[in-house]
């Protein structure tokens, strides 16, 4: 049987010709050519070279879709069906032609999104209560849609109006006006 020598913790057989190179261990720089164009790279910047990546792209993306909780649509019932056709006129009656310019009316509006994920159980069973405040630009009665922002929210997926703090008092006026007149009951907006 031959003998194999040990260099460090690893047996080598006897013709392993770098040996020599093993012995001698890891060369020193200390000034020369190399050490200028090959600085020593600290432990920190070291590792990044060896950090873990993403070998399937959008991965992580996909699998925190999963965690996504959805609901079913909540549904309204007749006083609060009454309450969003109100603050529905409302919108419309200030916000018709060059008014929605002047009064810039910011609202907080919260409505259903579906699920559009065909790889979810709740494909467009299901979906999220999404809200965002915005200038709001147009409530149009023919199309059924409110235009707040870059958004068009369809009349039937908006759960709830709520108006800016600073526009609050001139809604409470505008909803005494519109008791004593319009909202007898008749002319109001729905699905």
């Amino acid at each position: 049987m031959k003998h194999l020598p040990k260099i460090g913790t690893r047996c080598h057989p006897e013709t392993f010709k770098y040996e020599p190179v093993l012995v001698q261990g890891q060369p020193e720089h200390c000034g020369d050519s190399f050490s200028v164009r090959h600085p020593h790279m600290d432990y920190g910047k070291r590792a990044k070279i060896f950090a873990p990546f993403a070998a399937l792209k959008g991965f992580e993306e996909e699998v925190q879709s999963k965690d996504v909780r959805y609901e079913r649509k909540r549904e309204l019932d007749a006083d609060a069906l009454y309450e969003l056709n109100h603050r529905l006129y409302q919108l419309q009656e200030r916000t018709r032609g060059r008014l929605a310019k002047q009064n810039l009316i910011r609202a907080q509006v919260e409505y259903f999104v579906p699920c559009e994920d065909a790889h979810q159980e709740a494909f467009h069973s299901k979906g999220q209560y999404v809200t965002i405040e915005e200038i709001i630009y147009q409530v149009d009665e023919v199309l059924q849609v409110l235009r707040i922002g870059d958004h068009m929210i369809p009349f039937q997926d908006i759960y709830a109006i709520r108006f800016a703090e600073e526009d609050e008092r001139s809604n409470t006026q505008c909803i005494m006006q519109m008791q004593k007149g319009f909202c007898s009951g008749t002319g109001s907006i729905s699905e």
